[in-house]
């Protein structure tokens, strides 16, 4: 019925129309036409306009499906899967750390006493106490026993307490600096930046909150540097047990240092030259 309502309207409004227009017609005054008998004129009846018949649409050909040539097929993409990303590399536990730290040193050098040098265990606690020790001035033996030279320490006896180092026990660290200067030393650095998180756990277990262990390396390194290359004789006495220099600023050295300057000038000059390189490279991995 909503559908029919406009149609409705219309209606009513032309019956409204068609109502006035009667009551318009009857209700004037009718005037009588005159009429000769003679003549009589009929009035052409008016002209109807005839609308002409709408053109039939011309009939469509049926469309046939074979004659519809089919939409080139567009290729599928080919959905390549990502390649698995490589996990990160886990460090293992502090506990369980030497089999990595062994295989990394062993991997550094082509000396074969490297791996005298890995046959300990806890290499990275000792590492970081022997390191820190050093930074301190001091020397924890402990650690390198292994590394230790070997032979006893000769002193060339010139009185009663007055002594001179003898050369012969320089050549007792040379395997410890053959080995030592072999390292590669970007892969050192490489690797101790890789294990640091292993050093820093170790280096607070020391009981250590006051920084990085880096500062504490340089540190180290830095006191090694500043030891000073004796290449004439080396003065000794003897007051106890132990030798002492008989050269002040020898004596005012740290323990550290003293053990650096027993090991000969030669060495002492290799040692520091590789402590420099690798350092150098540490600082621009750092940096």
């Amino acid at each position: 019925m909503a559908d029919n309502k406009p149609i409705l309207i219309a209606l009513g409004i032309a019956l409204i129309a068609l109502i006035g227009a009667s009551v318009y017609y009857f209700s004037s005054p009718r005037v009588e036409p005159v009429v000769e008998a003679t003549q009589i004129s009929i009035p052409e009846p008016e002209s109807v306009a005839v609308l002409p018949e709408p053109e039939a649409e011309p009939e469509r050909a049926p469309l046939l499906v074979d004659e519809i040539e089919p939409l080139p097929e567009a290729p599928l993409a080919i959905m390549e899967e990502p390649e698995p990303a490589e996990p990160d590399f886990v460090l293992p536990l502090l506990n369980s750390s030497d089999a990595l730290i062994r295989d990394g040193l062993i991997s550094l050098s082509r000396h074969e006493g490297i791996n005298r040098w890995v046959s300990v265990s806890q290499l990275i606690r000792k590492f970081v106490g022997f390191t820190n020790a050093v930074a301190n001035g001091e020397v924890v033996k402990e650690p390198l026993q292994v590394l230790g030279p070997i032979g006893s320490f000769k002193a060339l006896k010139l009185s009663n307490d007055r002594y001179l180092m003898g050369r012969g026990s320089f050549e007792r660290y040379s395997m410890f600096v053959e080995i030592f200067v072999s390292l590669d030393s970007q892969r050192v650095a490489e690797l101790y930046v890789l294990i640091l998180p292993l050093l820093e756990q170790a280096y607070t277990e020391l009981g250590n909150d006051d920084g990085s262990f880096n500062a504490v390396l340089f540190k180290a390194v830095g006191r090694l540097l500043e030891t000073p290359v004796v290449e004439g004789d080396i003065g000794l006495v003897r007051p106890v047990v132990m030798y002492h220099y008989t050269d002040p600023t020898l004596e005012a050295l740290s323990p550290a240092q003293k053990q650096l300057v027993r090991m000969g000038p030669a060495n002492t000059r290799r040692l520091q030259s590789k402590m420099s390189d690798i350092a150098g490279q540490l600082r621009k991995i750092l940096n």
